[in-house]
C-alpha cells in the first residue's frame, strides 16, 4: 500500500513539472527577449547589425534563435546566418561553480555544436576554453566568407576547432583546427599553369594558433588535374584580411606529366600573391 502510495505521489510531482514547464513554455516572453539581446549587442558590439527573427524556450532548459543573420555595419551584404542557434546552461559545470555554455546552431547546409567553459567562480571573465565541431556546411552559401575572400569558393566544410585563452586577450590564446573541404572550388585572382581557379576533391587543412601566428602544419589539395601540398605561418593582423602569409611547398600538374613545381604563397590573405619556380 505504501509503494502504491509513493508511486502515486511521484506521478503527480512529474505531472505538476510538466504542467510548470508547459506553462512557462506557452508563457514565454520571446518579445522580450528578443529585444534583451538587441539591446546587449547594441551596447557591448556597437559595429554589428544583428536580425533575429523569433526567441523560444528550448528543452532542456535553454533558448532557441530563429534566423539569426549578423553582418558589420561597414559591409551590410556580408553576412553570416544560422536558420537555428539553440544555447543552453552547461548543468554540471554551474553546479561545480563555474559557467558553462553549451550550442548547437544549423546553416549552410550543415550543423555546428559546441561547448565553451569559464575557469573562474561564477565568472564571465578570465580564462576559458571553447571547442566546437562542424559538418555538411556549404560554402557558397556564406556571404561573408565569399566577400573575405573577394572571389569565389565553394565547397562541403568539416572538421574540429579548439581555444584556450583569456576574455579581454584572445590574441594572446592558442588554438588548433582540423578541417577538410570536399568537392570544390577556389577563383585565382589571375591565370596560373592555364588554370583560372583550382578545383579539388579534397583539402585537409591542420593549423596551430600560438603567439597570435597560426602555424600551418599541413595544407594539402587534391584534385583530377592539380595537387598542391603547403606548410608555413600566418602572422595575424588586426584585421585578419590584412595578416600576412609565408607558406611554400610544392605543386603537381597532370599536364607536366607529374613533376613537382615549388610554389610559395606570400603577401596578405586577402590579396594573396602566389609565385613558381
Amino acid at each position: 500500500m505504501k509503494l502504491r502510495k509513493g508511486r502515486s505521489f511521484l506521478g503527480y510531482m512529474l505531472a505538476g513539472a510538466a504542467m510548470l514547464l508547459l506553462f512557462l513554455y506557452l508563457r514565454f516572453p520571446g518579445d522580450a527577449a528578443k529585444n534583451y539581446l538587441k539591446r546587449c549587442q547594441t551596447e557591448h558590439f556597437p559595429n554589428l547589425i544583428i536580425v533575429i527573427d523569433a526567441v523560444e524556450p528550448s528543452v532542456p532548459p535553454g533558448i532557441t534563435i530563429e534566423n539569426l543573420t549578423a553582418a558589420l555595419r561597414e559591409r551590410p551584404e556580408a553576412t553570416i546566418h544560422a536558420d537555428r542557434l539553440v544555447i543552453a546552461p552547461g548543468w554540471l559545470s554551474f553546479f561545480r561553480g563555474r559557467f558553462s555554455f553549451l550550442a548547437k546552431a544549423s546553416g549552410y547546409g550543415g550543423e555546428i555544436s559546441g561547448k565553451s567553459e569559464f575557469s573562474q567562480t561564477f565568472s564571465l571573465k578570465g580564462p576559458f576554453s571553447a571547442t566546437a565541431e562542424f559538418k555538411g556546411m556549404r560554402l557558397e552559401k556564406c556571404l561573408y566568407l565569399q566577400d573575405f575572400f573577394s572571389r569565389q569558393i565553394s565547397g562541403t566544410l568539416k572538421g574540429s576547432f579548439s581555444f584556450n585563452g583569456v576574455t579581454g586577450a584572445l590574441k594572446n590564446g592558442s588554438g588548433k583546427l582540423d578541417a577538410a573541404i570536399t568537392n570544390g572550388n577556389y577563383q585565382l585572382s589571375e591565370n596560373i599553369w592555364g588554370f583560372d581557379r583550382i578545383s579539388f576533391n579534397r583539402v585537409d587543412l591542420k593549423m596551430e594558433l600560438r603567439n597570435n601566428v597560426l602555424r600551418i602544419a599541413e595544407l594539402r589539395v587534391n584534385g583530377d588535374k592539380l595537387s598542391i601540398t603547403l606548410k608555413g605561418n600566418i602572422l595575424l593582423a588586426d584585421d585578419f584580411k590584412n595578416s600576412r602569409m609565408d607558406l611554400s611547398g610544392s605543386a603537381e600538374i597532370q599536364g607536366l606529366g607529374g613533376r613537382r613545381v615549388p610554389i610559395t604563397i606570400g603577401g596578405a590573405i586577402g590579396n594573396p600573391t602566389i609565385k613558381t619556380m
